[in-house]
């Protein structure tokens, strides 16, 4: 028996030495030899973290046309899906409007008063000449504000 299964690997030695992959392979249905394969069972068998782990995305991302893949995006569905009331709570520009609105207000405020200060000094001016009242002997302040001096 031994014989024989040394004879038989011999032969076989010869015979897959002298055969022209090229000359089996023509002879094959591929398109045959795919509808027997069941994808789904192969791609089971792959491991798509290790697939993936192979992958440089360096050299993937310097492949991306950037320009291109702009193009394709549709700005106007993007815009209607954004959430504008979100965006503008989270950019802090609520805040800087009321603050903006307080230092405004303040500050007009501030010129109102300026403005009726400087009025009411010339008034009072233009009521001593009226009177004819000597300026110097007017008081410096009010009376309740001298007091509590």
């Amino acid at each position: 028996m031994a014989v024989l299964g040394r004879l038989a690997g011999k032969v076989t030695g010869r015979v897959v030495e002298s055969v022209q992959p090229d000359v089996i392979l023509s002879h094959i249905d591929l398109d045959a030899l795919l509808d027997r394969i069941d994808l789904n069972r192969l791609l089971d068998r792959i491991d798509v973290e290790r697939l993936v782990a192979r992958i440089d995305v360096e050299d993937l991302m310097d492949r991306v046309d950037v320009e291109r893949l702009l193009e394709r995006v549709d700005l106007d569905r993007l815009v209607e899906r954004l959430d504008v009331e979100t965006l503008v709570r989270r950019s802090g520009l609520p805040e800087v409007v009321v603050e903006s609105q307080a230092r405004l207000a303040g500050s007009v405020i501030d010129l109102v008063r300026r403005q009726l200060a400087g009025l009411d000094a010339v008034l009072n001016r233009g009521v001593t000449r009226l009177l004819r009242r000597d300026p110097d002997s007017l008081p410096i302040a009010p009376r309740l504000l001298e007091d509590s001096e």
